[in-house]
């Protein structure tokens, strides 16, 4: 059987009895047109199959009613959970969501940065710090809106606003809660720190650190150099973990270098919490059911998809925004890896020697 003809626009003319250009304004709403010659142009594009050619109407439109959407890994399950968010509240607002995975390549940013513009997408929504600075500005030359989450953008002449979860207090939060269960001494583990928010992680751990009491001795930092799979990064770092015995607790920023610790520490048969606590960073759903349940430092990726989009909606709309950086507070989630038989008083230090 032949391949079946796609209908065109002067097809859709043609059986409703009107002319092309009208046929054009209906369908893209820039003119106005009878409800009698609407209705016959309903009938024959029902009847025909046909289809709009959304790239052509993108070249003749300004914007479009599609938001691309930028993450790493999707299957990482912080930015499944962030994309779900988004994703549910552009629909909402009648966008459509065009995805974009750039596995940490900054040839794909580019990449995929500059087919949004081509597109004249209405919006861009960019959910990690990018590799590439560059495409920043090439988002703000293009005056397309855009705003940034888990991150923020230092050049402050470029306007990409962001919403940021608090960093510092979420390695606060981690290293309070060690210190209060007795943790001597404490693996750091990270990926690269090749954005803001890895960054201002491992700061807020160190401050934290000196702020509870421990000395340079007590900590032992692992930072991975491979940005992308992060349970295989965490894997990794369980061996180095194996390795020094006197760690006693690990602190990873994020849930799924925790992942990969805890299967490298089971596979050699280490009790955990009893011998090594551990807390993981972000608090996505697959820390409910591992074994042992994941202590994290949780995320309010709700509110802050939730929170992006509206910042988003209004540049879209020409609306002025009162502040370019949106703070958002996170919380620990304590679960089975941390607790410990027997906790210290909050008051004790665990390096006192007396």
């Amino acid at each position: 059987m032949g391949k079946s003809k796609q209908a065109t626009m002067k097809d859709v003319a043609k059986l409703a009895g009107v002319s092309q250009p009208t046929v054009s304004h209906f369908i893209n709403g820039t003119a106005p047109v009878s409800h009698t010659v609407a209705e016959k142009m309903q009938k024959a594009i029902k009847e025909l199959g046909y289809m709009p050619n959304a790239l052509a109407r993108n070249l003749k439109q300004e914007r479009t009613n599609t938001i691309g959407l930028i993450i790493p890994d999707i299957d990482n399950g912080y930015y499944t959970e962030i994309t779900k968010n988004v994703e549910k509240n552009l629909r909402e607002h009648g966008f459509i969501t065009f995805l974009c995975n750039t596995f940490y390549d900054e040839r794909l940013e580019k990449l995929y940065i500059n087919s949004l513009i081509q597109q004249k997408v209405a919006g861009i929504v960019i959910g990690y710090g990018l590799i590439g600075k560059k495409a920043y500005e090439d988002v703000c030359k293009f005056e397309i809106p855009a705003i940034l989450m888990d991150d923020k953008v230092e050049d402050d002449e470029l306007n990409i606003p962001s919403v940021e979860v608090n960093n510092f207090t979420g390695s606060k939060l981690a290293v309070e809660h060690l210190y209060n269960i007795g943790a001597k001494k404490i693996c750091y583990a990270s990926e690269p720190l090749f954005n803001r928010t890895s960054n201002l992680r491992f700061e807020g751990f160190k401050k934290a650190m000196k702020e509870f009491g421990y000395g340079e001795n007590d900590s032992f930092i692992c930072i991975e150099n491979n940005q992308y799979n992060k349970i295989e990064m965490g894997y990794n770092i369980g061996a180095q973990i194996l390795l020094n015995n006197n760690i006693d607790a690990v602190f990873a920023s994020s849930d799924q270098l925790a992942f990969g610790i805890i299967q490298r520490l089971k596979e050699h048969n280490v009790s955990i919490p009893d011998e090594i606590a551990i807390v993981g960073y972000d608090d996505i759903q697959l820390s409910k059911l591992v074994t042992p349940m994941l202590t994290t430092v949780s995320q309010p990726k709700y509110f802050m998809a939730k929170k992006g989009v509206e910042i988003l909606l209004k540049m879209i709309n020409g609306e002025p925004l009162t502040k370019k950086l949106f703070l958002l507070e996170p919380s620990l989630i304590i679960r089975e890896s941390t607790m410990m038989k027997v906790e210290r008083s909050t008051g004790s230090n665990p390096n006192n020697k007396n």
